[in-house]
């Protein structure tokens, strides 16, 4: 990858602050309120966290620099267990999914109506079932025909393996659509349970409770001293 051009920082006449395309801050915000839907999240969430990008500028005096926020760029809003996704996986998968609440070119995004993933992964389910209830239905029939129509062996043989393998696969498919509704109602879980723990952290900080558990206190054993020497004198 080539190496960027290298740009000095603009300084204003009158006020003596630098500014630069590559200067911003990062601010860290944690909000609560009404539940509020966030993307691929299936829980309403009364505590998030956001996470704002703004441009700024540098200003040096009394022998400090002092950054100063300008023009927010983005603003992102997380649950709690995406948040902690956030901080512990860098570099890890395709990202973690956030919610975008302003960009430099649209200030107020609408917010995202509440469908939780997992009434997707139920009517999926349904179709699955409805389709193999119908071919086991379809060739159930088409067994029942060969038989009472006497249409010979060789139909009703062809006839009952094309119920067997409906009966197969409707088996495969069963197990497929309900792994995926178990692994859906485990990420359910998993965020909340991520967001209950964030919660109780954070109440215990505030409130400066004792832990709900503590670790036993541990006395190391002592040391031996070392061994006198035979005629050393000794403490009395």
């Amino acid at each position: 990858m080539s190496r960027r051009p290298a740009q000095e920082p603009a300084i204003d006449a009158e006020s003596g602050d630098e500014a630069h395309p590559a200067f911003g801050v990062a601010v860290v915000t944690r909000r609560s309120g009404g539940g509020r839907s966030l993307f691929q999240s299936d829980l309403l969430h009364n505590e998030t966290v956001s996470l704002s990008v703004r441009q700024a500028t540098r200003n040096r005096d009394l022998n400090h620099d002092w950054v100063h926020p300008g023009r927010e760029l983005v603003e992102i809003e997380m649950s709690l267990a995406q948040w902690g996704s956030l901080v512990s996986s860098m570099g890890l998968g395709s990202g973690v999914p956030v919610t975008l609440r302003s960009t430099e070119c649209n200030a107020s995004l609408p917010e995202i109506p509440h469908q939780p993933r997992t009434a997707e992964n139920l009517r999926e389910v349904r179709e699955v079932t409805d389709r193999m209830y119908a071919r086991v239905k379809t060739a159930t029939a088409a067994l029942h025909a060969a038989i009472h129509n006497k249409q010979g062996v060789k139909a009703t043989k062809e006839a009952l393996n094309v119920l067997e393998n409906a009966v197969a696969r409707a088996g495969s498919d069963a197990q497929f659509t309900v792994d995926s509704l178990v692994e859906a109602g485990e990420q359910v879980v998993a965020q909340a349970r991520a967001d209950i723990e964030a919660h109780v952290l954070e109440v215990v900080r505030l409130t400066r409770a004792d832990p709900s558990i503590e670790a036993p206190p541990f006395d190391a054993p002592a040391l031996p001293g070392p061994v006198p020497s035979p005629g050393a004198p000794t403490d009395a």
